[in-house]
């Protein structure tokens, strides 16, 4: 099979992660293309092969030579900001800049999204304007699987490697799950997303911010200097908040602020937040301007109406990647041996390797040629999933 035709095959799967659960995965339709890749996976003879309750498999491939074993890893689940159900890809082949109409409402140009220019003479699969696409990251369980394939079918000497396919890194579990006490390789390459020659050393240090509000609910007729309405607390709160260090008036290594969720009445209200930085002191210096803006809050209030949960979620990689230079030579000598160009690019967001890294997996971000993701707008490039099989097939030889 091709990249193209696994790539097609994984999409049909329905994968959409939901709301965490304790004793599987978000959504158990996951599980069906857990169990296709542990078919699949079985079939090229692995020495041990395992599945977890959450879906997660782990398969290891005894190889040649004096390389450590390495890991290369994608997550089969997909996206629930767009619908993941009955995908209809469809196939652009030999693009030339042109509209790209994906259903009556909807259209993919390049005024709109630039990144396309890149594609111009390539064949692309997009959305049939309906559903999200799911290359992220089905495109990376693709470029893997092919890789793994041509290097098993061909019997092409192999270095020791270790396949990992996770779930419901969509909503941030996917590395809670991976059985560490399981994992034997020395490092790892996430596979996930985006331009063919990004590679990603460093991510976005993460924190939740939950903000609660008690109100004084005082019937409106009678409420002078008597209520405090909980809602008007929390949007006082947000736009006290920098109104340019927001998501949609950031990019590169800005950081910001971002209302995910919003709920109130008079008597309470609550809203989720997530912090992101790319600084470590920058963190603390956004984290104490939030804690400061409550407290002033508070005060002109005369009692503890607004109150903030923040909690860690993950830190930049980069702190630990620093320390392993090797494995930046090893993925520059294949781009270099390809002939390819490489540019080295910060996540605005985590990778599974954001978490994995700190818990004794080295493990930086390649791209998959998937842009767009999360959304009816998301397309693949097949020309660049071709190039990211090369350099993951080059990867895994001895």
């Amino acid at each position: 099979m091709t990249v193209t035709e696994r790539f097609l095959h994984y999409v049909s799967f329905e994968t959409t992660a939901l709301e965490e659960k304790e004793d599987g995965p978000s959504n158990p339709k996951i599980l069906k293309l857990s169990s296709e890749m542990m078919r699949e996976l079985q079939e090229l003879h692995p020495s041990e092969i395992s599945v977890n309750r959450f879906g997660i498999v782990d398969a290891k491939f005894p190889g040649v030579g004096d390389k450590p074993m390495v890991a290369f890893l994608a997550h089969l689940d997909t996206s629930n900001q767009a619908s993941g159900k009955d995908v209809k890809p469809q196939i652009i082949q030999n693009y030339q800049g042109q509209d790209i109409k994906l259903n009556d409402e909807l259209t993919l140009s390049p005024k709109e999204f630039p990144d396309l220019k890149v594609s111009i003479g390539h064949t692309l699969i997009t959305t049939s304007g309906d559903t999200l696409l799911g290359g992220d990251d089905k495109a990376g369980v693709a470029i893997i699987m092919t890789a793994l394939n041509e290097l098993k079918e061909k019997k092409e000497a192999h270095r020791p490697l270790e396949i990992i396919f996770t779930t419901d890194e969509e909503i941030g579990a996917d590395a809670e799950h991976v059985s560490m006490d399981l994992v034997k390789a020395k490092y790892g390459y996430t596979v996930d997303g985006g331009d063919d020659r990004a590679i990603s050393i460093e991510t976005f240090t993460a924190y939740a911010m939950e903000a609660s509000v008690k109100g004084k609910s005082i019937h409106p007729g009678s409420a002078k200097d008597k209520m405090v309405n909980a809602s008007n607390v929390l949007i006082r709160f947000q736009n006290a908040l920098p109104e340019y260090l927001r998501p949609e008036d950031t990019t590169g290594k800005e950081p910001f602020y971002h209302l995910c969720s919003i709920q109130g009445s008079e008597d309470s209200a609550k809203a989720e937040y997530i912090i992101r930085s790319f600084d470590e002191n920058e963190m603390q210096e956004l984290i104490k301007l939030a804690k400061l803006t409550a407290r002033r809050i508070n005060d002109s209030l005369g009692y503890e109406a607004l109150t903030l949960n923040i909690t860690e979620q993950y830190h930049n990689m980069k702190v630990v990647l620093d320390k392993y230079p090797e494995i930046q030579k090893e993925i520059e000598a294949v781009y270099h041996k390809f002939d390819m160009p490489f540019l080295y690019f910060p996540v605005r967001g985590g990778t599974t390797g954001s978490q994995l890294s700190f818990k004794g997996l080295p493990t930086p971000n390649l791209g998959t040629g998937d842009y767009n993701c999360h959304g009816r707008f998301e397309y693949v490039d097949v020309n660049q999933m071709e190039d990211m099989t090369k350099v993951v097939k080059e990867l895994m030889r001895a």
